[in-house]
């Protein structure tokens, strides 16, 4: 009877923790800046409230330069050239991502992570269709790179 009770509070109580696993996830995933939200933000965003790894000069970093295939400064890029940047860093992702390991992997998260910092500020001058096409691109680095650790996991 004791261990009957037990195990229906152990059930009823999944449901919560996992809604509170989801959330500090997507905290933290919004915090790196990995993820932006369709909405935008009530309180103004400022250059230091986002996480930089490193100061390097967008325009001249040749990780970025890599993933982009050009030497862009992000931080000048117009709404309109973003759709054609992220389309850019997924097919290099797609291309690459096979032979990539840890540190690849995380310079390509920095690459995102800056064009999301981009895409925070001028998403609200972007088409509807256009903002979901770049949630789309970043959704598929996020799945192809969970669906990696899963693969190492596995082997």
């Amino acid at each position: 009877m004791k261990a009957s009770a037990f195990v229906f509070l152990l059930i009823s109580g999944l449901p919560v923790a996992a809604h509170a696993q989801a959330n500090s996830t997507q905290a933290e995933l919004l915090r790196r800046g990995e993820l932006t939200g369709s909405r935008p933000s009530a309180r103004p965003q400022t250059q230091s409230s986002f996480p930089v790894a490193r100061r390097a000069t967008p325009a001249s970093d040749p990780v970025q330069q890599h993933f982009l295939n050009s030497d862009v400064n992000l931080a000048q890029t117009s709404a309109s050239q973003l759709p054609d940047l992220y389309e850019r860093f997924i097919a290099t992702t797609r291309d690459e991502r096979r032979t990539w390991n840890y540190a690849q992997w995380d310079a390509a998260g920095q690459v995102l992570s800056r064009l999301n910092q981009r895409y925070e500020q001028v998403r609200t001058d972007l088409p509807f269709e256009e903002r979901l096409r770049i949630r789309s691109f970043q959704g598929e680095f996020h799945t192809l790179r969970g669906a990696r650790d899963v693969k190492e996991k596995l082997d």
